[in-house]
């Protein structure tokens, strides 16, 4: 199995790990980082998107994020939900198009709103997204009434040693349940989903069924379905070997889509 580097308490201090926004053109990128994540996860892609594409993008903190694992536990879905839409409101201050992307739970809370607010986004992607698909001995814990108040990370789960998450070393068992909510909603949603979208997914994957991006795929009622499979990198593939193809094939998308007509 993988190793991880542990994250300590002074790394949730680095400026990285602070919300960010680049300022840039009407179109507008809601980039969403990861469950016990933060920006820093996805900023270098997001700050190389602005470079390539001139849009704006936008990445806020969810709930929970950024602080200590008692924060998260005083959140639940409602609130990652809210925090989305939130940062959504502010983006349109600034954007006359949307686009919504994000890893692991960022990709789930970027299918949620797209397939509940088509009207006010365009496309949406997915890196490593959860609709839902978990193993019979990942749910059967969360009922253990005599569980552990934490269990083990699941961040920095990355193939390149040099590469870094900064992320919670523990998880608050209580907010798993919340996970699992608002995960297997966001599959239940995915027919109602009919913008043009990028699924992101490596092949090697060891916190999320690599068999998700074939559900999404297969779900949603989208005309345009892109599908971008990785070789070289694990889950949080915004900071390993795939990078630079995630940079491009997001960018060809963004790109591509503006010229696309609007739907109706």
């Amino acid at each position: 199995m993988h190793s991880m580097t542990v994250t300590t308490a002074s790394d949730f201090d680095a400026p990285e790990t602070r919300p960010f926004l680049v300022k840039g053109s009407k179109t507008g990128l809601l980039l969403l980082h990861g469950f016990t994540s933060t920006p820093q996860s996805v900023r270098q892609v997001g700050e190389r998107l602005h470079d390539l594409t001139g849009a704006t993008v936008f990445c806020p903190m969810l709930a929970g994020h950024g602080e200590t694992p008692r924060a998260l536990a005083a959140t639940d879905q409602q609130d990652w939900v809210r925090s989305t839409e939130t940062a959504l409101d502010q983006l349109e201050t600034r954007c006359s198009r949307i686009v919504i992307g994000g890893l692991s739970l960022g990709a789930t809370l970027s299918l949620n709103l797209a397939a509940r607010m088509p009207e006010r986004i365009s496309a949406v992607i997915s890196i490593n997204g959860s609709t839902g698909l978990y193993k019979p001995e990942v749910v059967a814990p969360l009922y253990d009434l005599d569980g552990p108040e934490h269990v083990a990370g699941i961040g920095s789960d990355i193939a390149n040693p040099d590469a870094h998450e900064i992320c919670y070393k523990v998880i608050p068992r209580s907010t798993l349940k919340d996970r699992f909510i608002l995960t297997n909603a966001t599959g239940a949603l995915l027919p109602l989903l009919q913008q043009p979208i990028l699924i992101i997914q490596s092949r090697t994957d060891h916190v999320v069924d690599p068999e998700n991006a074939k559900r999404i795929a297969c779900s949603v009622s989208s005309a345009d379905i892109r599908l971008c499979w990785l070789s070289r990198s694990w889950h949080v593939a915004t900071l390993d070997y795939d990078q630079d193809l995630i940079i491009s094939r997001i960018a060809d998308f963004i790109t591509s889509d503006a010229r696309a007509p609007l739907l109706p």
